[in-house]
């Protein structure tokens, strides 16, 4: 267990060995994603972390979110639950809830493949984890978002089928992650249907043939 070297969760507990790189620790991992994460995220916020692996956005948002804020992180594989719990508990986290559930777009169970650090939905794959749509999870009585960071590894699309009351609402900024140039065109063909422009990480600007994109609500 180390503190946190730099960069946004500077000084935040972190256990080495979990995560997708040392760069969790270091402070140094995906330093551009953050930029995104500092001019976007506000004070009283629901932010949802999904797909949060071991944590690192989700210490980062609980930071920006503040005291009358709450982040609530989705994560399916064992793993990365047990250590993002861990992670909670060591920094004292009073506005994070794990939701320990793959975003997809239905609930039900799915098959899920891949390394703690990769893993992903898969039709094929045996071990089973838990789903629901972000849409169901509203309907059940949790409070709606009004930030989403999203990177689950190809599922994108899916998760956002299941996000149709979430999108058609136009007032949540939305930070993807799509990893293939089909995935994103086929989500950012889905947004545009629901009024959204996109921008760089930082916000602004064109993204351009970037995979991972701001999707901004058309009210903003």
């Amino acid at each position: 267990m180390v503190r946190v070297a730099t960069g946004i969760n500077k000084g935040k507990l972190w256990i080495t060995g979990t995560g997708p790189t040392n760069g969790c620790w270091i402070g140094t991992y995906e330093a551009d994603h953050t930029v995104a994460l500092l001019n976007l995220v506000r004070p009283g916020m629901i932010a949802y972390d999904v797909g949060a692996n071991a944590g690192y956005y989700t210490l980062a948002l609980s930071s920006l979110v503040g005291d009358t804020g709450h982040v609530y992180s989705f994560e399916p594989e064992a793993r990365n639950a047990d250590a993002l719990r861990r992670h909670i508990q060591l920094n004292r986290l009073r506005n994070v809830t794990l939701v320990q559930v793959a975003a997809n777009d239905r609930s039900g169970m799915v098959g899920f493949q891949g390394t703690s650090a990769t893993g992903s939905i898969s039709s094929h794959d045996e071990y089973k984890v838990p789903c629901i749509s972000l849409d169901e999870f509203v309907a059940a009585g949790n409070p709606s978002p009004s930030f989403i960071k999203m990177d689950i590894e190809g599922a994108e699309r899916a998760a956002l089928v299941g996000s149709a009351s979430i999108l058609s609402r136009g007032d949540v900024t939305w930070l993807m992650a799509t990893h293939s140039e089909k995935l994103r065109n086929q989500c950012r063909a889905l947004m545009v249907d629901y009024g959204y422009r996109f921008g760089g990480l930082d916000g602004r600007g064109d993204p351009g043939e970037a995979a991972d994109f701001v999707a901004i609500p058309r009210r903003s």
